[in-house]
């Protein structure tokens, strides 16, 4: 993925807030390698200006400096709520830019924008955007769609090819995220191919994705995700945070799915797991799960 988002809002942390999976949005972060790194930024952004001062600028700048008023005002409705009545306006001016736009960091900014707003009147722009030639564009794309409410329409047929066609991990991913998000009837399907990937965080966000189906074809890959150790030092593969972060998931959607032929795994993670924190979260697991 590309390495320049840094400062910019994070749309992964919410994508599942709402869903019965939201516990695999944290693997996200584990191919979202890092953030946009905008080098002196910090001096050409606008201070004390609201949503339609920004968009305002966004309107008349030039061509090189349209994407740092984009940048700007992602972060101000990111953080900030706008009066309800303002949300058409402002939506239909970022469309506007957007398919004017011919710089990538702009249409970028902008799908960030109208993706924080999670309102209907985007989806035109969102699902036009799952068809950008910029992969971070494409990629906050579909998580901005994730995020969006269930019923939303969305133009699955588009995310589901992402799983077919990208050779993007990090891209595949959140695809994958974004139909489970929406419990799309198709998840199941898309995501079992997956188990057999290369990519081992692939691998590790079908799994989890599964367990909501309680498909026993994932239960390989559940138990290679529970044996995983915190002091592997070789470039490219999880560090100690990650392999919490993912083992954590996988607790958080087996406490949701109440899988009870797990149960044995999660008792090995009780007993020996050498983290106190994956110890303890297994441990309040199985009660459940007894239960």
């Amino acid at each position: 993925m590309s390495a320049e988002n840094e400062g910019s809002p994070s749309p992964t942390k919410k994508i599942l807030e709402s869903s019965p999976l939201s516990g695999i949005a944290v693997p996200i972060a584990i191919v979202l390698v890092g953030a946009f790194i905008i080098f002196g930024v910090t001096k050409m952004l606008s201070s004390g200006k609201d949503h339609r001062d920004l968009i305002e600028e966004m309107n008349s700048k030039t061509f090189g400096n349209r994407w740092v008023a984009a940048y700007e005002l992602s972060k101000f409705l990111a953080s900030s709520k706008i009066p309800k009545d303002d949300i058409p306006w402002v939506i239909e001016n970022l469309s506007k830019v957007y398919y004017e736009s011919v710089d990538a960091r702009t249409r970028n900014f902008v799908v960030l924008a109208v993706g924080s707003l999670k309102d209907p009147l985007a989806l035109p722009v969102l699902n036009k955007a799952l068809e950008d030639q910029d992969p971070q564009v494409k990629f906050n794309a579909v998580v901005s769609l994730g995020n969006t409410p269930k019923g939303a329409v969305i133009n699955w047929d588009k995310v589901e090819a992402l799983l077919q066609q990208e050779e993007d991990p990090g891209l595949k991913q959140v695809a994958l995220f974004a139909l489970a998000s929406h419990e799309h009837p198709k998840t199941e399907e898309l995501a079992l191919p997956l188990l057999n990937s290369s990519e081992k965080t692939l691998r590790y966000a079908a799994a989890t994705v599964l367990i909501h189906y309680k498909n026993q074809n994932a239960l390989p890959i559940i138990q290679e995700i529970a044996s995983l150790g915190y002091d592997n030092r070789t470039p490219g593969e999880l560090n100690g945070a990650q392999v919490e972060g993912v083992k954590t998931n996988l607790l958080e959607n087996i406490e949701k799915s109440r899988w009870n032929e797990v149960a044995g795994i999660v008792e090995k993670m009780e007993s020996s797991d050498g983290n106190v924190r994956i110890q303890t979260k297994a441990k309040l697991v199985l009660k459940v799960l007894k239960n």
